[in-house]
C-alpha cells in the first residue's frame, strides 16, 4: 500500500531530533587552541517545574552562551514517567562563559528588559 522512499537514508535524523540538537551544540561550543571542545562546568541546579530549566537554557542561548541540562540520580526516569523530575537538573555551560551565565541567571527580569531596550531590539507584544 505504501512505498518506501528509497531516496532518503534510513538513519537520516528528523527535524528537531536529538542528533540535530547535538550537532548544533557542538558547532556553537567554544574550542581551545588545540581545537578541542572547552570543558563544560556546572552553573546551577534549576527546577524542572514549569519548564524553568528549558527557559534558562533558551535564555542563555539567546545571549550566545551554549548550555545544556543533565538529570542526575533517577531524574531522567522521573521526567520520562511523570513528566517532571523530583531532582533539579544541573545546568552546564563552557568554562569561559560560566561567570556570564551565572550573572544572567541571577539578574532580575527588569534588568533583562532594560538590556533589551538599550540594545534597540523590540520587545514582543504582550498578550492580554
Amino acid at each position: 500500500m505504501f512505498k518506501k522512499n528509497s531516496g532518503a537514508p534510513e538513519h537520516a535524523p528528523a527535524w528537531g531530533s536529538e542528533a540535530e540538537r547535538a550537532a548544533e551544540m557542538d558547532a556553537r561550543w567554544p574550542r581551545d587552541a588545540s581545537g578541542s571542545r572547552e570543558q563544560a562546568v556546572f552553573v546551577a541546579h534549576i527546577p524542572d517545574i514549569n519548564n524553568e530549566i528549558d527557559l534558562a537554557v533558551n535564555m542563555l542561548s539567546a545571549y550566545g552562551i551554549p548550555a545544556f541540562k543533565s538529570y542526575g540520580n533517577e531524574g531522567a526516569l522521573g521526567k520520562l514517567l511523570i513528566g517532571t523530575s523530583a531532582y533539579s537538573p544541573s545546568l552546564y555551560v563552557p568554562a569561559s562563559m560560566a561567570e556570564d551565565a551565572r550573572a544572567l541567571l541571577e539578574s532580575p527580569a527588569e534588568d533583562a528588559a532594560e538590556d533589551l531596550e538599550s540594545s534597540g531590539a523590540e520587545e514582543p507584544p504582550h498578550r492580554s
